[in-house]
């Protein structure tokens, strides 16, 4: 894998389909929002990242992330202060496409990584939706049953 100061997506900016976006806001602890309870996710990066988690996990297909109208979200510079996300990215994108040479790719990667956020968000805003708390204990109950489910621990 990559030096822990290699970042291939660092001129990449990441963007949602604009209907994601709303729930970014709701759901990050960006500007003024600090509650954990509801707003789970301190950053941008953490929401997006989770939902490549449960796309992976799931073996959901990546979806058309930049079909329709979109908006950054996050430049690539954001693997920087946590290199763990390259390597995970790296070992995804060589999982999928059965091919180490992808990692020289970054572009496809990230376009990959991205598809996957976009499959999975639409089950993680379902789990912070649907209980009778708080998005995180809804998240955190939903994602106790996905694995208990799944009899598989690893994500």
């Amino acid at each position: 894998m990559g030096a822990i100061d290699y970042n291939p997506f660092q001129a990449i900016d990441i963007s949602i389909p604009v209907a994601f976006h709303d729930y970014f806001k709701t759901y990050c602890q960006t500007g003024n929002k600090s509650s954990i309870d509801h707003s789970p996710f301190p950053r941008m990066i953490d929401l997006w990242f989770f939902s490549f988690c449960v796309a992976a996990y799931l073996k959901l297909k990546p979806q058309e992330s930049k079909k329709g109208e979109t908006k950054k979200i996050i430049d690539g510079s954001i693997f920087s202060s946590d290199p763990w996300r390259v390597n995970a990215i790296m070992l995804a994108a060589i999982s999928i496409f059965d091919d180490i040479n992808v990692v020289s790719k970054p572009r496809q990667m990230l376009e990959l990584a991205n598809g996957l956020s976009v499959a999975g968000l639409p089950k993680v805003i379902e789990m912070l939706k649907n209980g009778y708390a708080e998005p995180i204990w809804n998240i955190s109950d939903a994602m106790d049953n996905l694995i208990r489910k799944n009899g598989n621990i690893i994500l």
